[in-house]
């Protein structure tokens, strides 16, 4: 049997994975298997290349590849179903094994083991591979940590096969959070968020104490704002470090950061110096953030790393670490203005411009916009709210993820509200009611504070949405609400649902009842883009819409299919005007007759214009016929 180790010993190269191709021949040759089997085998094989949208001979059959292209794709795009898909892995699975390209459980370490033993089957399948992972690389339960966390979701990615990342890792965190806080006497650690991408970086209790209490320092002054400065709520020397200056070169005031902002900014940093010890610099050399800019030349080879690492093409990782070190620069070391302006012209070089809608956004648009889907997209909405009622007496469960699938698609066409605002509405904040007492809802009011450009939404209520509110509230919400739980779609407790719940929902119903691949944020791209369709040029009641403050980003974000949009106008235009035409007059072209064109032989005449030609010919040599004589009474009388 031939066999593709993964893992090999270090210092040898491990074999290429076979394509999809070279499995299927593989799998031909297994003849003690029945022929039915074999011939189901190849048939998810081939699937999965047309799911990754390639030959079976380029596709490789590795986990890398398959998590990337195939397994996290709706497979109702494909024309195969859930029941379908889920045969297509399991025969996939049993392939890769038997070539071992997948590695084989060996067993749990004790401790992980008496630890499995006493957790609810429910959470220790869910915890499954964590367990795994940390019981190979021999982690006692005590020692799990954040970076052992990342460790463990690298492993994932490149050693076994999972068709959610961000879902899976988010319910490992969650539950193992849970079993840490039910559980006090086992003194597990809490894990922080869970991140599914596979960064290069260094861990923060690796680097340097300097660098840590650098880091630390950057992020109070990050978390801050000009009114603790003002107020002492923080310690004015460490946190001053210089006005910000605004795009006209005037002091801006300077407005604490989202926590998870700050966390990109310090990762960023993070990876910069991961970067530094890649072009040689000793880790333990990098006492600090003056280090990373210090001398610029350094600075400057940390760009062009990433600039390398990327191809030598524009790309976000290299225009966030370039940021950066511009922002290290200017604000936490104080280098010289020509120092900074320096850095941010190799930010300028490295960072990836976004001049209109990506490219991969207008496929998925263009696709959700054809008539088809649009026909189905907006009628989506009615029809789950009458399944929801229909299944209500039969499955509760399945008839309230009908109703919230419904009332959350009829938002999203309607008022294409960010995600987190969707997740985190509640009756009592942003409904403002038509009359006191009353339930329906005459306007959807959301603080500026609550929004991420802080700009205030402020948008009327169609009486179609009070009917789905309404509905919503009075049956199908009580059901998954517990009591005093204050929000439209209520989550656990008295928290709302988290907006991955929400988001995956979203994306499952519409790939299955539509056939489109689509997220909730495209919603709103798809919004801004069916109105420009049919009113070209009116960006500003598309900011309105979207909640933008100018209607820069939507002339940034839309010009293409706006652009699009007035070419398909003006050919109608002109398509109309030729239909308007009772009749086309087309002027004929006369030629002389028995002339030949300059440099065409009579031969090469076609046979209208030859006939003609002997027509003449035969009137010239054939004798003119003699005058008839006149009248004699004519005569007389012309006499």
């Amino acid at each position: 049997m031939t066999s593709y180790p993964q893992n090999t010993p270090p210092g040898n190269d491990p074999p290429a994975a076979p394509t999809v191709a070279e499995a299927i021949a593989i799998v031909a040759t297994w003849d003690k298997l029945p022929i039915e089997r074999r011939r189901g085998m190849t048939s998810s094989l081939r699937a999965i290349a047309r799911i990754a949208e390639t030959d079976a001979g380029t596709l490789r059959l590795c986990p890398t590849e398959l998590n990337e292209r195939v397994l996290g794709k709706a497979p109702q795009l494909y024309g195969l179903s859930a029941d379908s898909m889920a045969t297509v892995r399991s025969h996939t699975r049993y392939v890769m094994r038997r070539l071992n390209l997948l590695d084989t459980r060996p067993p749990l370490s004790p401790a992980w083991a008496a630890l499995r033993d006493r957790l609810p089957r429910r959470t220790s399948v869910t915890l499954t591979r964590f367990v795994e992972f940390h019981s190979r690389a021999g982690i006692l339960p005590a020692d799990v940590s954040n970076e052992t966390f990342e460790r463990c979701q690298a492993w994932v990615l490149s050693e076994t096969l999972c068709r959610n990342p961000v879902r899976l890792f988010s319910q490992m965190r969650h539950v193992w959070n849970k079993v840490a806080r039910e559980f006090p006497e086992l003194g597990l650690p809490i894990l922080g968020a869970a991140r599914c991408q596979v960064r290069k970086t260094i861990a923060l209790v690796d680097l340097h104490p300097g660098m840590q209490a650098d880091l630390a320092h950057m992020a109070a002054r990050l978390g801050s704002s000009d009114l603790d400065d003002d107020f002492g709520d923080g310690d004015a020397d460490d946190l001053a470090d210089g006005p910000v200056i605004d795009q006209m070169g005037r002091p801006a005031p300077r407005r604490a950061l989202r926590p998870i902002t700050i966390e990109e900014r310090l990762r960023h940093a993070r990876q910069a110096v991961w970067v530094a010890v890649q072009i040689g610099v000793p880790l333990e050399e990098i006492r600090g953030l003056r280090d990373l800019v210090v001398p610029l030349a350094r600075a400057k080879r940390i760009v062009r790393f990433m600039w390398d690492r990327a191809g030598k093409v524009r790309s976000a990782p290299a225009g966030h670490v370039a940021e950066v070190l511009r922002q290290i620069a200017k604000f936490h070391v104080g280098l010289s203005k020509e120092d900074v302006d320096q850095i941010a012209k190799w930010q300028r070089s490295v960072c990836l411009k976004y001049g209109e809608m990506t490219e991969k956004n207008r496929r998925r648009l263009e696709a959700l916009l054809t008539p088809e889907a649009e026909s189905k997209l907006l009628a989506l909405p009615k029809v789950l709210m009458e399944e929801a009622r229909e299944l209500l007496p039969v499955s509760p469960v399945l008839a309230v993820s009908a109703a919230k699938r419904a009332l959350l698609l009829h938002l999203e066409l309607f008022y294409p509200f960010r995600v987190k605002n969707v997740c985190l509405m509640r009756r009592d904040r942003h409904f403002v009611l038509a009359a006191p007492g009353s339930q329906n809802v005459a306007r959807f009011l959301i603080p500026a504070n609550d929004v991420k450009n802080q700009k205030t939404i402020d948008r009327p209520a169609l009486s179609l949405t009070n009917a789905y509110i309404h509905e919503w509230e009075e049956i199908f919400r009580p059901l998954i609400a517990a009591p005093g739980n204050p929000y439209l779609f209520p989550g656990q407790d008295d928290k709302p649902m988290c907006r991955q719940a929400l988001a995956a929902s979203l994306k499952k119903i519409v790939a299955e009842r539509v056939g489109c691949e689509v997220n909730i944020h495209l919603m709103r791209h798809r919004a801004a883009v069916a109105y420009l369709k049919t009113h070209p040029g009116e960006f500003g009641i598309v900011s309105e819409l979207l909640g933008h403050k100018t209607d820069k980003t939507a002339r940034k974000s839309y010009t293409g299919p706006e652009r699009d949009a007035a070419f398909d106008r003006f050919d109608e235009s002109v398509l109309n005007a030729m239909r308007s035409l009772k009749q086309a007059v087309v002027p004929k072209r006369r030629r002389a007759r028995g002339k030949t064109q300059p440099g065409r032989p009579a031969s090469a005449r076609s046979p209208a214009t030859s006939s003609s030609a002997a027509r003449t010919a035969k009137r010239a040599t054939s004798p003119k016929p003699r005058p008839k004589p006149p009248a004699p009474g004519k005569q007389d009388a012309g006499e």
